[in-house]
């Protein structure tokens, strides 16, 4: 077991301190929300009083929205190490994802690549837009995530490929995907490369213009600790050409006409449509700059000797195994109880404070480790395992 304070987790205190909820229980779920800071929890109460007492369409309050969409757009963009003229504010990761799969505008006999092991807010729409064109999607096997895949995604790309679609992070796995190597391969037909960065952003570091990765998908929720209904789309901008807005609305460009007409903005925002959700823009944007003054290397760093600890500390305790990959980068840790129904171990866990997440596939948990996971919430992980009751 971890066995109390130990170097990997030092100097965690003042963090763990932003977060209240982390007092509550050993919450190892950031990757399906993370805890929410005070400061956001602040800032949007601020902008609720604010409302409160003036207008919402007053002229101060529609120059203060704007300065804090910027902000966000701004913010995010930070978080990939690009400017905020590539970022579009978005409602979801699966929101921004939409945004690309259907704006490409697939024809019948095209294809789409991406793997076996990618989450629905990824393959459904994946699915739905290629059944509306006559299009094909190719899943490619990547095993365990750890693949080389330039290979494997050079093996099932073909002319008619038009995009490449896949996670940074598997969110089954914790496998931190090579993109890299997806996008060359994606290069190499002429297809577009759509990263999922659910599982990834505010946990591993990301440049996908380094990449070479034309779009980069994130929500607010989980690792950047926002609230829930925000996302945001970074778009190469080269490529923003090839991306057809598909939802299009006021906020789309400038210069409205009455026929419909209007100046399409010359970046990102053009992909965005209609108003915004000002309470939780201004949470969300106080939790990046929180992140952003820890520093993403911290983060990053913390996050990945978190989830070495933990695996550490399941491999000692009797009745679980670590599954594949044995080794990662990334803040989440998969595991098994061999015998035992997921669900009723998530729900027994809970019971004693720890909280996990229960996978789709047979007999898979999942934790998920912060850069503010401590050595208490991962002892009293491995504890609550070894307590579990027989079958």
């Amino acid at each position: 077991m971890a066995g109390g304070a130990t170097r990997w987790d030092a100097g965690r205190g003042a963090v763990r301190a932003r977060l209240p909820a982390l007092g509550a229980e050993a919450y190892l779920n950031t990757g399906g929300a993370g805890p929410l800071p005070d400061l956001a929890c602040e800032a949007m109460q601020a902008v609720m009083q604010q409302q409160l007492a003036r207008g919402r369409m007053s002229a101060a309050g529609v120059e203060a929205a704007r300065e804090r969409q910027a902000g966000l757009r701004t913010a995010v963009g930070g978080v990939l190490g690009r400017p905020g003229s590539e970022v579009a504010i978005m409602q979801s990761s699966t929101h921004a994802m939409n945004a690309v799969i259907w704006g490409v505008r697939l024809g019948p006999g095209d294809e789409v690549v991406t793997t076996g092991m990618e989450h629905p807010g990824l393959a459904v729409p994946l699915r739905a837009a290629a059944e509306a064109a006559g299009a094909r999607v190719v899943a490619a096997d990547v095993g365990d995530g750890s693949a080389d895949l330039e290979a494997v995604f050079g093996a099932a790309c073909t002319g008619r490929t038009r995009l490449v679609a896949l996670s940074h992070v598997s969110w089954m796995t914790g496998a931190v995907l090579d993109v890299a190597g997806a996008a060359r391969a994606a290069g190499a037909v002429g297809a577009l490369t759509l990263v999922d960065g659910a599982q990834a952003a505010g946990a591993v570091r990301a440049d996908p213009a380094a990449w070479g990765v034309d779009a980069y998908a994130m929500p607010a929720q989980k690792w950047l600790l926002g609230p829930e209904g925000l996302g945001a789309l970074w778009v190469r901008a080269g490529c923003l050409g090839e991306i057809a807005p598909t939802m299009m609305g006021y906020e789309s460009g400038e210069d409205h006409g009455w026929d419909g007409s209007l100046g399409l903005h010359p970046d990102c925002r053009r992909l965005e449509a209609s108003t915004f959700p000002e309470i939780l823009i201004a949470g969300w944007s106080a939790s990046l700059a929180w992140l952003e003054g820890i520093g993403w290397e911290r983060v990053a760093r913390d996050t990945a000797r978190a989830a070495r600890a933990c695996r550490e500390a399941l491999d000692g305790v009797e009745g679980v195994r670590l599954d594949p990959p044995l080794a990662s980068e990334s803040g989440l840790v998969a595991f098994s109880v061999p015998g035992r129904d997921p669900d009723e171990v998530a729900i027994a866990l809970a019971e004693r404070g720890v909280i996990v997440r229960p996978l789709p596939a047979p007999g898979a948990l999942r934790a998920s480790c912060g850069f503010f996971t401590n050595a208490g919430d991962i002892d009293r992980l491995a504890e609550a395992l070894a307590g579990l009751p027989a079958c």
